[in-house]
């Protein structure tokens, strides 16, 4: 039965069917027998090939054009935002293979509609969130609730909120840019341990802030990758933020790179609370508060930093992942590949 799934096969086995048990033994007759047996011998043959020729159809339309009805009706259904699984008992090797590729489209859509959904409900409440918090110390400012004396107390609230709203909106359209493909990678070398440092110097205040300890330790003195510069500062930035974020006062931080092959290994390492294993499969995911991987913090982030991350490592086609355990400490490491000038074309450019 496994042969007959193979419509071309199908056809040559009928084709060969009808000749050897039709018309051979027609024309056998017809030179051999009788004239007085021409007649019943032909009109044999014919209900012969008619019966094996219904026979091959049946088999066609069972195996070809009911699968095919099948999957028409249920693209109709996908189009309709109705993601099913399309099934057929039996259908040919090719079919098999297109319905095999139908079913996963469904299932994509469906998953791209749940994480629509998703993040709708997720931007509506973040979005939400200071939004209602601004207008209820404006309102209470406005109508007297709050005295003259507290008003600089809480302007300053409602203007940090506003901060963390801007700050969101543009994660959302930096995040729904790079999905949409409006904001491609622009591949330079460039001296990644240079680009480390610089960005360590951004984040001076907030160190002295915390009393923290920011030491770098690099595979060797100078190394040049090929990637977007100005997203793998972004990247820096966001897990380096992060990492003082969660680090409790007085405490240290390591940024470390190493060669292993073709790839530099970027890893930001901190001492704070961790990150549970359960969490660590959720820290990706837009929206996701960092504090509740580590500890609570008054200092709210977008929950889309390491979306982000994740996004720009992996459109450099590379890796990023987190190693930590509760009450250890996290690790975030991710790769970069180093430049090669058999390999990678600059035209003359460097940063």
């Amino acid at each position: 039965m496994k042969f007959f799934k193979n419509a071309t096969f199908r056809l040559i086995f009928g084709c060969v069917l009808i000749m050897i048990t039709a018309i051979l033994p027609l024309y056998l007759i017809l030179k051999l027998a009788p004239p007085s047996f021409h007649i019943a011998a032909l009109i044999g043959a014919i209900l012969l090939c008619a019966g094996e020729a219904v026979l091959i159809v049946m088999l066609h339309y069972r195996l070809s054009v009911k699968p095919i009805r099948a999957m028409t009706k249920g693209s109709k259904k996908i189009t309709k935002g109705e993601y099913v699984k399309i099934e057929s008992a039996s259908m040919d090797k090719d079919l098999q293979n297109l319905l095999a590729s139908l079913n996963a489209t469904a299932h994509e859509f469906e998953n791209l509609e749940q994480m629509r959904k998703s993040f709708v409900s997720n931007a509506s409440h973040e979005l939400r969130s200071p939004l209602t918090s601004i207008q209820g110390f404006l309102q209470a400012i406005l109508d007297g609730t709050i005295g003259v004396e507290d008003h600089e107390k809480y302007l300053k609230i409602v203007f940090r909120e506003t901060k963390r709203l801007s700050s969101l909106i543009n994660s959302m359209l930096d995040l729904s840019r790079m999905e949409s493909g409006k904001n491609p990678l622009v591949p330079l070398r460039f001296e990644l341990n240079t680009v480390v440092k610089q960005v360590v110097e951004r984040f001076e205040p907030n160190l002295i802030k915390k009393e923290l300890q920011l030491d770098v330790d690099f595979a060797r003195e100078m190394c040049y990758v090929f990637a977007d510069k100005d997203k793998i500062i972004q990247v820096l930035i966001n897990l380096i933020d992060n990492a003082i974020k969660y680090s409790p006062t007085r405490s240290r931080i390591l940024i470390t790179t190493h060669l292993h092959g073709k790839k530099v290994y970027v890893s930001i390492k901190d001492n704070g609370f961790g990150i549970s294993k359960k969490d660590q499969m959720l820290i990706w995911d837009r929206f996701y508060m960092a504090d509740k991987a580590h500890t609570p913090t008054k200092n709210k982030g977008t929950g889309l930093g390491l979306s982000i991350v994740k996004k720009i490592v992996e459109d450099h086609k590379e890796v990023i992942w987190v190693e930590s355990n509760k009450g250890a400490g996290s690790t975030f490491i991710f790769t970069l590949i180093l430049f090669d000038p058999n390999k990678h074309k600059t035209d003359g450019k460097e940063k």
